[in-house]
């Protein structure tokens, strides 16, 4: 169903460069403050392409987009940036550090270019996307014309037959070898020889791709790829436009690793805390739990239903029903929902249930209202999301477990999609490994 090909990609010259500090990871987990400190780490640090500092005096002719595509044209003609000789893929290992367990993990992962089709068929997503992050990674990408993030997708290999092709690549020197300044190391092989391309190709022929992250990303390659048809009607559809980059991960993979992502609640009006925890021990069980420590360890235990977490900005006088005694409101406490018997497997899912039974039943919370983050906002470092609650710069903090790869899978394959920000496969591939060029006149050869 998917058809993959190699591809003449654009890379940094280690010669001019120190790979280390230039490569980030994509725009949508830099922060302002990372932003700055990969402007300063250095001059040709990708971030100048993926997520350029936006300034007072922007105008049509010189904005982020406009710079980036100025920075990308200059340190092709300098020599920062090379294209390869000639096309192939990439094995890419990503060695990293679990941050709730600390164990350490590693990813392998095919770089390479997938032909552009619909979701629905081939290619399945499992979240929405949404039009503003679409239409700014769309001005990028007509400003560069390259792909400059993979998409991460997962595929099905139930024969076990990319392994040894992977293996027996990453038994020669490696392309590069490095170690980020977060600590991840990063290391690539290229694999051009014809008959694993074929070998390799032959696999994906018959597998569905899930995309994992970068659905603005695949979403804009579509928009992108019907703009140049419309400007090109003359070229082929071995057109690179007609491609997008993608990491392309076994489903199988035990370097998989998904972190929740956890929601805070804040300005909403009328929000009564002691009256909501009512309302959820009638319906629900409610526990309180004594402190931080006793609530991230709650969020561990196996349980038969759903569980969430719950802290709150301040305490007063409250009875919890159910649990048969009066006290104060704990500061931290669980909910646990019993599950309903059903076949949609977005039901299934922890995240799903919050939306359902506390953001929207309890808060009227609808779809648009969350995608604009009006009254909850979205964080993934526990810490970070309970220090604002205790700080008071929250008025509660909702906590979920992660879905499993398998949800994922389960709920793209229904044709369904999660509630957005449901899913943080950890850690990103990295940006500037590989940048994958766009113009009409390039061609992606076959197999």
């Amino acid at each position: 169903m998917a058809t993959v090909r190699p591809f003449q990609g654009i890379r940094y010259d280690p010669q001019k460069v120190d790979l280390a500090r230039v490569v980030a990871p994509p725009y949508d987990v830099i922060s302002p403050r990372d932003q700055v400190r990969y402007y300063q780490q250095d001059p040709h640090n990708v971030v100048r392409l993926i997520a350029g500092e936006v300034r007072l005096s922007d105008n049509p002719e010189d904005n982020k987009y406009t710079r980036a595509a100025g920075f990308f044209t200059e340190w092709l003609r300098k020599g920062v940036l090379r294209r390869e000789p000639g096309p192939c893929l990439y094995i890419y290992r990503h060695q990293f550090v679990d941050p709730g367990t600390g164990l350490t993990h590693s990813r392998r992962g095919i770089l390479g270019v997938v032909e552009l089709e619909p979701f629905g068929d081939g290619v399945l997503p499992h979240e929405r996307t949404h039009a503003r992050a679409k239409a700014d990674r769309l001005s990028l990408t007509r400003a560069v014309e390259a792909n400059l993030s993979p998409v991460f997708a997962l595929y099905e290999d139930p024969r076990s037959a990319v392994g040894p092709i992977v293996v027996a690549a990453m038994a020669r020197t490696p392309e590069l070898s490095i170690t980020g300044v977060d600590g991840d190391q990063h290391t690539i092989w290229s694999l051009s020889g014809a008959q694993p391309v074929k070998e390799l190709a032959a696999v994906f022929s018959a597998s569905r791709l899930y995309i994992a992250d970068g659905h603005h990303r695949y979403e804009t390659a579509l928009n992108f790829r019907d703009k140049q048809r419309h400007e090109h009607p003359e070229a082929p559809p071995d057109a690179a436009f007609n491609y997008v980059l993608m990491l392309l991960v076994d489903v199988q993979d035990s370097g998989l690793i998904i972190l929740p992502t956890h929601r805070v609640l804040h300005d909403l009006e009328g929000f009564d805390a002691p009256a909501f925890m009512r309302r959820l021990a009638a319906h629900h069980h409610v526990l309180p739990r004594a402190d931080r420590a006793a609530l991230l360890a709650a969020m561990n235990e196996p349980t038969p239903g759903h569980r969430i977490g719950l802290a709150f900005a301040q305490t007063s006088p409250s009875t919890l029903v159910g649990e048969g005694r009066g006290g104060g409101l704990p500061t931290f406490a669980t909910v646990d929902i019993k599950r309903r018997p059903t076949r949609d497997p977005v039901s299934q899912l922890d995240v799903a249930v919050l939306h359902r039974e506390v953001l929207e039943g309890e808060f009227g919370l609808q779809e648009l209202l969350l995608e604009q983050e009006r009254y909850v906002s979205y964080a993934r470092e526990v810490d970070a999301v309970l220090d604002r609650v205790a700080a008071g710069e929250a008025q509660a903090a909702f906590l979920v477990r992660p879905p499993a790869v398998s949800d994922v899978v389960a709920v793209a394959r229904a044709g369904q999609v999660m509630p957005q920000k449901s899913t943080y496969f950890y850690p990103k591939p990295a940006s500037g490994i590989v940048f994958n060029p766009l113009d009409a006149a390039i061609r992606i050869a076959p197999t």
